[in-house]
């Protein structure tokens, strides 16, 4: 190979254009002369001898004339065989083997052979990402660095073992071979600059890689299972949404690999799973850097984009992102969070999606979620944080070098874009741990991920002057249900402990003070405030269908011994996930007199018409409730959330398929208003199945018709259990999805 045929083989994989344009123009231009070294990646690939081809100046030294990577045997062995594209894909701190053609037979005691891997856009040996090794015939005696070992010698071919070390930096590796030849005092140098790659990942299973996991059945889940469910919904009405990760498909890792060089991540911190999720975090999202994915939050939606909800798994996003290498329209926290599963998977690191209900979003590093009210007991919530029905991040599974013993592990990270972290919109990785003890000040983000799962909601009277003071707490609103799916099955699975002590007990009560020393208002005591001698407990119904009447229900009970009068105003305002209000669907206000220890109920219906056009795509609706109580001029305040429920679609499959044999699904579902459905989307996909695909529904669905659609060409190209999942989209009704499973067997016969 030609010098020229290597800085192109180079520049394949190099640094995104757009972000050194973006960089260079924040440091003032072009002309860094007196700044910096100014030299193209072309030139410094062109200049650098060891990177050029040598030798062919005598016939009888040695000279590399091929390779074999044994692809197929080395993938099976580092658990890579699924991966869809040809590369050969091994993990770090685990051995492969490479076979070498040479010209003539090795001979021991003439020849040396050295293999150079250069790594990255710039390799630079004094840098250890040109890496040079000696072939050795000794056993490596730890995998803390790299070695290559003599296994096999016959007639013209030498067969090595090559162990990445355990701390290798992740990505694309070439190979060139240098062999030294002795003849009659003089050494002969030669090296073959080969078109031969490969790309090495993060080991789960190498004990001295930072990103081991001791359990098999959890590598199993977290880092080889390209299927799973994301949590959704409110803390009553929960369900797990299937989600395709389908980091094996030939598009996914390329898109991983793309990502890190798009976000110039030196070469060098690509060996530390830390900053690998950190740089995922960030690049997930299109707030920086035009990421992969850009957020969007409203009722309204441009054409020709995808809605959020429409979304069935991550390949469809990648394939567009590494398509027009522009963000993808649109995303929420639950599709940012399947993303990063799948591109974290991708190359090794053990993740997993994780939802946490009744999520707080707490704007102003204060370690509590507040809420603010006026003094006619209407809720005042342009003011007021935001508290997510459900919101869903990731957790990592690492070592934290970094940070005392104790603190590796899962660690939480977030690329939803919600505040920025050091000038960047992303969020962690936070050391669970730290979480749960309130050690808010360990790096990163500990301090919003602990108020997102721990803080405690307070509710504010604002008066006509501005002036506030405390009206109630909350202790136990915030962080409930903290579940991600389950080891080998598509149950739910609780982590709530792992984040938070037990709530009320005098560990976690402990946690919130020692967080709320380090927060905002450290100096303000809004703790001590005496409970209403009037309770006031809210109702919110379970498992409206969209289209029906629901009742709210305040019950009251007086637990003194004296006559208590109260005012209750109930306020049910159409909403999104993320808590934030719409518009006003229903309100109404309560006088009530209360004897001794007695008890009375208000109740408040809210019918459809009054709702129907008004609710959100997320069909939400948040419930406030303000009492007071006018004897002892106490107060209380408490918000609710329900989730109005959509159909879902009935999928029909085979029990069985088979391998690359063509199979049909039908899809059916009713539709549950009165009114026509048009400008119908399906978006199905299946790793192992089909390929993402959109189909266009030109036929309207009528009110209260049944829709049939069937799809007669789908050919597995995978074995043993797979999954399709769909959503439909139109105009009026949005988010309805589905999933099924099914068994693709080697063949029929």
């Amino acid at each position: 190979m030609t010098d020229a045929r290597y800085i192109y083989r180079a520049l394949r994989f190099a640094y995104d254009a757009s972000s050194r344009v973006a960089r260079d123009r924040a440091l003032g231009g072009q002309e860094q002369s007196g700044r910096r070294i100014n030299i193209s990646d072309a030139d410094f690939v062109e200049g650098y001898p060891a990177l050029k081809a040598l030798g062919g100046v005598v016939d009888e030294e040695l000279k590399a004339y091929g390779l074999d990577l044994h692809i197929d045997d080395n993938r099976k062995a580092h658990h890579t065989e699924y991966y869809e594209q040809n590369d050969l894909i091994v993990r770090r701190g685990q051995e492969f083997s490479l076979s070498i053609r040479f010209n003539r037979q090795y001979a021991k005691d003439q020849d040396k052979v050295i293999l150079q891997l250069p790594f990255g856009i710039r390799p630079l040996e004094s840098k250890g990402t040109n890496i040079r090794i000696v072939m050795s015939y000794d056993e490596p005696e730890n995998n803390d660095d790299w070695h290559v070992t003599l296994r096999s010698s016959d007639d013209q071919t030498v067969t090595v073992g090559i162990l990445p070390a355990a701390d290798a930096a992740v990505g694309r590796y070439h190979i060139n071979v240098e062999t030294v030849t002795e003849m009659e005092g003089n050494l002969f140098t030669n090296r073959r600059i080969f078109d031969e790659q490969f790309i090495v990942l993060f080991n789960a299973w190498c004990k001295e890689d930072s990103a081991y996991l001791p359990d098999e059945s959890e590598r199993e889940e977290y880092v080889l299972n390209d299927r799973g469910k994301i949590w959704i919904g409110t803390l009553n009405e929960y369900e797990g949404l299937s989600w395709n990760f389908g980091q094996f498909d030939d598009t996914v890792l390329e898109a991983a690999l793309h990502i890190l060089n798009k976000a110039e991540l030196a070469d060098g911190a690509r060996s530390d799973p830390l900053k690998i999720s950190r740089c995922i975090s960030a690049m997930a999202n299109a707030c920086d850097d035009n990421g992969v994915l850009e957020g969007r939050w409203t009722d309204a939606f441009p054409k020709n984009c995808t809605e959020p909800w429409a979304w069935t798994g991550s390949v469809a996003i990648l394939e567009e992102f590494m398509k027009t290498k522009r963000p993808v329209k649109y995303g929420q926290c639950w599709v940012f969070s399947g993303l990063v599963t799948t591109l974290l998977r991708a190359i090794g690191l053990p993740t997993r999606s994780v939802t946490n209900f009744e999520s707080a979003h707490d704007t102003d590093a204060s370690i509590t979620i507040d809420f603010h009210w006026n003094e006619d007991d209407e809720p005042v919530t342009d003011y007021n944080d935001s508290i997510w029905n459900f919101h869903v991040w990731n957790e990592s599974y690492f070592q934290r070098p970094d940070l005392p013993e104790g603190y590796g592990g899962w660690q939480a990270h977030d690329a939803t874009p919600q505040e920025v972290s050091e000038g960047v919109m992303r969020c962690g990785p936070a050391p669970v741990k730290a979480i749960k003890e309130g050690q808010v000040y360990l790096p990163h983000d500990a301090s919003f991920i602990f108020a997102e799962v721990n803080g405690d909601k307070v509710h504010w009277l604002m008066k006509k002057d501005g002036s506030m003071t405390v009206l109630s707490k909350e202790k136990n609103a915030v962080g409930q249900l903290i579940s991600t799916k389950a080891v080998g099955s598509g149950d739910r699975h609780d982590v709530t402990l792992n984040y938070k002590h037990k709530e009320g007990s005098e560990e976690e009560r402990e946690a919130v003070y020692r967080a709320f020393r380090y927060s905002a208002r450290r100096r303000h005591q809004v703790y001590d405030i005496p409970e209403p001698d009037v309770t006031f407990t809210l109702e919110a119904p379970f498992g409206v269908i969209v289209g029906d009447d629901f009742m709210l229900k305040v019950h009251l009970k007086n637990t003194t011994e004296e006559v208590r009068n109260v005012t209750v105003r109930l306020t049910a305002v159409a909403s999104y996930y993320t808590g934030v209000p719409s518009e006003r669907v229903g309100v109404k206000v309560f006088y009530e007199e209360l004897g001794p220890q007695e008890e009375k109920t208000c109740e408040l219906v809210i019918t459809h018409d009054a709702y129907q056009s008004y609710l959100t795509p997320d069909s939400m609706v948040t419930v406030y409730m303000k009492g007071h109580v006018v004897e002892t001029d106490r107060a209380y305040a408490q918000t609710k959330s329900l989730k109005m429920k959509k159909p879902g679609l009935i999928l029909q499959v085979p029990e069985r398929a088979y391998l690359r044999e063509p199979f049909s699904m039908t899809i059916k579902f009713t539709n549950p208003l009165n009114v026509t459905l048009t400008g119908g989307t399906l978006r199905i996909e299946a790793s192992g199945i089909t390929k993402p695909r959109v189909i266009y529904i030109r036929k309207p669905v009528g009110p209260r018709e049944e829709f049939v659609y069937e799809v007669d060409d789908l050919i597995p190209v995978r074995s043993g259990d797979r999954t399709i999942n769909v959503s439909f989209c139109a105009a009026q009704l949005s988010g309805l999805t589905g999933s099924v499973d099914v068994y693709v067997s080697y063949s029929a016969r």
